[in-house]
C-alpha cells in the first residue's frame, strides 16, 4: 500500500510540475490554479491570488470572470483588459441582483401590472447578465 501512495504522490508531482508552465486550469486543493495565480471560493464571491509574490490580486463576483482574469494575467496580458474584464464582473453582479430583486417582486406581488413589470425588468436583468458573461468567456476561450 505505501508504494502505491508513493508512486501516486511521485505522479502528482510530475504533472503538477508539468503544468506549472502551460497556462491550462487545474484543481489542487480547495483552489484551481493556473499557472501561478490560484483562484479560491470566498463569502464574497471568488478570490484570485499571485502564488510567486504571495498577495491578492482581485476578488470577482463570478467564476467566470475569476477564470478569464487568472488565464490573462497567466499569459501576461494587459492589466487594461485586466480592468474590462473586471468592469465586466461588476455589470454581472449588477444584473444579478436586479434579477434577484425583480424575482422576488413577481412572487410576492398581488398586483397583475406589477408582476407584469417585473417579469420584464427579470427577463432584462438575466439578458444582460448573460451578455456580459459572454463577453467574458471570449477573453478565456478566443485570446
Amino acid at each position: 500500500m505505501n508504494i502505491d501512495k508513493s508512486l501516486a504522490l511521485q505522479l502528482e508531482e510530475i504533472i503538477t510540475a508539468g503544468l506549472e508552465d502551460v497556462p491550462i486550469p487545474y484543481q489542487k486543493g480547495n483552489s484551481i490554479r493556473i499557472k501561478h495565480i490560484a483562484i479560491r471560493k470566498h463569502k464574497n464571491g471568488y478570490k484570485l491570488f499571485d502564488c510567486a509574490t504571495n498577495s491578492h490580486v482581485v476578488t470577482t463576483f463570478s467564476k467566470t470572470g475569476a477564470i478569464a482574469i487568472a488565464k490573462i494575467l497567466a499569459e501576461g496580458g494587459a492589466q487594461s483588459d485586466v480592468q474590462m474584464i473586471s468592469t465586466l464582473d461588476d455589470k454581472v453582479a449588477k444584473h444579478y441582483m436586479d434579477a434577484v430583486f425583480a424575482k422576488r417582486a413577481y412572487e410576492t406581488s398581488k398586483d397583475e401590472v406589477r408582476r407584469d413589470n417585473a417579469e420584464v425588468l427579470l427577463d432584462i436583468a438575466m439578458d444582460k447578465a448573460y451578455q456580459s458573461l459572454e463577453v467574458i468567456e471570449s477573453y478565456i476561450f478566443d485570446k
